[in-house]
């Protein structure tokens, strides 16, 4: 039986492509370089803002006119323009009003928790209020991009991408189960790290903007692969024509996968997919 011929492959970034100590391994930079060059796509699906891939994809020979990323969580699909300019594809935020009621609900429920804090992000980058400034030092991207403080969510007009709560995993939990529940219908809940849960737009996942970019680019859903760790990876997952779990996978994101290799994230999980499935 012949083998599959893929053209897009949609990587996650933070457990999928950098290491644990963030890094982009030169097993990967190499293979990416290698597939670009064959011709095929290597595009970044993330949670993360598109600003905050830009340093990855020039890392990976990704950033010059002509590629494509998806960030937050599939809720953006972006073109890289000449000059490093990007054009936003698709631009799904969730809506003011219910950006407030969520501030407004969990604001309590959090402030019961040593350990927890709210971040937010809108079309001026991440947000943090001042009562959580000094815990959200910690959260990797407010280094990597800046903050804009703000005295209050409850002040912030606007349409939100998506609303972060930082914490211990169990103690999320919690607050998932409660936001599931309270805000059914109005926005979705998912795990991006064990200490991070995010409240994304309805509708918004990575499967759909994959398939978003896969449509733009006329290119078959069967000749694309994804590969991720996380249960925000798990809508791609299903989506591709191939998805892979890399071997440091939560059980669900392996359970939706097609596959699930043995190299993880500190084994250039990226180089072994491209060697094995797309050159």
């Amino acid at each position: 039986m012949s083998r599959a011929v893929y053209q897009l492959l949609c990587s996650d970034v933070d457990g999928t492509l950098l290491n644990k100590q963030g890094e982009i391994s030169e097993a990967n930079r190499a293979a990416a370089g290698a597939a670009i060059r064959a011709g095929k796509k290597i595009v970044l699906c993330s949670g993360r803002t598109w600003h905050s891939l830009k340093f990855y994809e020039e890392t990976l020979g990704l950033s010059m006119a002509g590629q494509y990323g998806i960030g937050f969580n599939g809720g953006v699909v972006y073109e890289i323009l000449a000059g490093g300019k990007t054009k936003l594809l698709m631009n799904d935020l969730m809506p003011a009003a219910i950006a407030q009621e969520i501030f407004a609900a969990l604001a309590p429920r959090i402030a019961a928790y040593d350990e927890m804090h709210m971040l937010a992000y809108n079309n001026e980058g991440l947000l943090i209020a001042e009562e959580a400034l000094q815990e959200s030092r910690l959260f990797d991207e407010m280094v990597k991009l800046g903050a804009h403080v703000t005295p209050s969510y409850a002040q912030l007009p606007g349409d939100m991408y998506k609303i972060l709560v930082h914490g211990k995993h169990a103690e999320l939990r919690e607050i998932e189960a409660f936001t599931s529940s309270y805000f059914a219908g109005k926005c979705q809940s998912m795990f991006s790290a064990e200490s991070l849960l995010e409240l994304i737009p309805m509708g918004v996942d990575k499967g759909r903007g994959v398939r978003f970019l896969a449509r733009h680019l006329g290119i078959p859903i069967g000749e694309v692969i994804a590969m991720g760790d996380e249960a925000n990876d798990i809508a791609m997952l299903q989506a591709a024509g191939l998805g892979v779990a890399v071997a440091n996978a939560v059980p669900a994101a392996i359970a939706a996968a097609d596959v699930h290799i043995n190299a993880g994230c500190n084994d250039s999980a990226l180089a072994v997919v491209i060697n094995d499935y797309l050159l």
